[in-house]
């Protein structure tokens, strides 16, 4: 099991981890979850992984083409993606609620002075849905 709160990570010289930051010319789709180098991160949802993918490409971003992320889909079609992490799981398996799916990955690498975190996205039917309501509802954060 990961652990149960997180904090919303705030503003660094990177920007805010707040849903709808601004990120110049586009706003942050997801929100960013304070944790540590390698820490364990359990799913937000029970379902199946049905996609693990690089937010990056690897061939045109080569310094952060190796983060990663898992998405998990739960019987509603709410598909939770967890980025920075190394994934821990395979497509088509199921997890619960807390279920390890990876490791943070090592922002800090990449881009110095932010924040250690994971970004949190949630989609329904191809929308971008707030994550903050959602991950409170499940007491992820407060």
């Amino acid at each position: 099991m990961s652990r149960a709160k997180y904090e919303i990570r705030g503003t660094d010289k990177h920007g805010s981890g707040a849903y709808g930051a601004s990120r110049g010319s586009r706003t942050h789709k997801g929100v960013d979850l304070i944790t540590l180098k390698d820490e364990m991160i359990g799913s937000f949802c029970c379902g199946v992984v049905t996609k693990i993918g690089y937010p990056y490409n690897p061939i045109k971003h080569p310094n952060k083409g190796h983060f990663r992320y898992v998405q998990v889909t739960d019987v509603d079609g709410i598909a939770v993606r967890s980025f920075y992490l190394n994934p821990l799981v395979e497509v088509g398996d199921l997890v619960e609620v807390g279920s390890i799916i990876g490791q943070s990955q090592d922002l800090l690498e990449v881009y110095e002075g932010m924040t250690q975190h994971i970004h949190v996205e949630i989609k329904k039917q191809g929308e971008f849905l707030n994550p903050v309501e959602y991950l409170r509802n499940k007491q992820f954060i407060n």
